[in-house]
């Protein structure tokens, strides 16, 4: 385990262990990142102000590779959550957790393959939104200190999640998303929403439909279902 004060990022700094041939488990957290990144490189706001920034470096026992943990990881982190008394949280295909619609936590799942698929797997809570942090985020975000009173002890949390992580992939590792899928309506913040796709400065309409067995989006665009795995296509509610 691995606590800095101050980090690029936490997946960068499990990421560097490994070039160094550090090959077991390991976790990072830090109390702020300079360079914090989420899915498509965008840019995660990282404050000194006690929000929870920690990854997780995991050597995969499979050689062939899984897809969609950020799905289970996903569910997982929502649970941890209810466990503190935060109700009303949904993912966000494939890696925002919301509470209507605002963004509490993102996901970030950056794999490596050698003879073996390595994996870090890095979470951003927001526990402390200052108002000039949340100028420049660039969707409705919210943090545990607008949602809950007392807000939960940080270090205690992050044991949970970290264990609960570790629980999440070790299942993961052996079964894929067969025990996540009967769960995901319930979690689906798209769940037979409007949304639109965007690329680049391309934008299309779309239904979301739920997703299949590797974690990968359906949905309905011109009367036809079609599945996104995509990391650079942003997705957005409709309306």
């Amino acid at each position: 385990m691995l606590i800095l004060p101050e980090v690029t990022s936490t997946n960068d700094i499990l990421w560097q262990r490994f070039s160094q041939h550090h090959l077991e488990p390991a976790a990072c957290i830090a109390e702020t990142q300079t360079a914090g990144r989420g899915r498509r490189g965008d840019v995660w706001q990282s404050p000194p102000v006690g929000n929870l920034y920690l990854s997780l470096f995991w050597p995969h026992c499979a050689e062939e590779a899984r897809h969609g943990l950020s799905i289970a990881i996903g569910i997982s982190l929502i649970n941890t959550l209810k466990q503190s008394g935060i109700n009303q949280l949904a993912l966000k295909w494939p890696n925002d957790v919301l509470y209507k619609r605002q963004k509490l936590a993102g996901i970030l799942v950056e794999s490596r393959f050698n003879t073996r698929q390595y994996t870090v797997v890095g979470i951003g809570l927001n526990f402390k939104l200052p108002e000039s942090t949340q100028t420049l985020i660039q969707q409705p975000s919210t943090s545990l200190e607008q949602l809950c009173d007392p807000v939960p002890c940080r270090s205690w949390l992050a044991g949970k999640i970290l264990q609960n992580m570790i629980e999440t992939i070790e299942l993961f590792e052996h079964r894929g998303l067969t025990d996540f899928l009967p769960l995901w309506p319930q979690y689906d913040a798209l769940h037979e929403q409007a949304i639109t796709l965007i690329e680049g400065d391309q934008k299309s309409s779309a239904l979301a439909c739920g997703i299949n067995e590797h974690g990968e989006l359906r949905y309905l665009q011109n009367n036809e279902i079609k599945l996104l795995s995509n990391s650079h296509i942003s997705i957005r509610f409709a309306s």
